[in-house]
Order: structure tokens, then sequence, then C-alpha cells
């Protein structure tokens, strides 16, 4: 999955998830605000057919792992994105451990 970061990378982790029929550039004014975070945008579809919500909320599990690095984490997601964002939490028990993975 491609994605873009932005602000300080030793700042608490900000990922925003786009919408349908938008991309990660939907952000571009927010992150410009959030220079104080350090924030994560990813872009959703790329050539793979096999979209899927879950999939997504997987995949960015698993970046939100690769970058936060015990920071603080913040999801923000839009539509499509807010519906990807609930699957994540669906998959992550209280303590913040991934499930089913």
């Amino acid at each position: 999955m491609h994605y873009k970061e932005y602000g300080d990378l030793h700042k608490p982790l900000i990922m925003l998830i786009h919408g349908g029929g938008v991309g990660g550039w939907m952000w571009d004014k927010q992150v410009q605000y959030f220079s104080d975070y350090h924030c994560v945008v990813p872009e959703l579809i790329n050539d793979d057919a096999d979209f899927s919500i879950e999939g997504c909320a997987k995949k960015l599990l698993s970046l939100i792992e690769e970058k936060a690095k015990n920071k603080r984490v913040i999801v923000i997601g839009f539509s499509l994105g807010a519906q990807i964002a609930i699957q994540m939490i669906s998959l992550t028990s209280f303590s913040g451990s991934p499930n089913n993975r």
C-alpha cells in the first residue's frame, strides 16, 4: 500500500484515511495544519482488484505498528475511510494489540 508521511516523526501519529472516489490528496490542507504531528496518509485504491475493507484495515494496522513505535495514534476516516477505521477497531483488542491477523 502506498502512503505519504508528513510532519514530525517523533510526535503522535495521525492516520488520515480518505473516502471513496478521492485519494490522499483530500487531506492536503489538514496535513499542513497538523504539521506538529506525524501524519500518515495512505492511498487505499491501487491496481489490486481484490479490494476489501477488512484487507485494508489489516494493512493499515500493520502500517501503524511499523510507524507508531509506542506513540499515541489518532485515526481519522472520511466515508469509506471511516468504515475502514471501524473495521480496524473491530480487529483490535482493548489493549491495543491487533487480533485475527
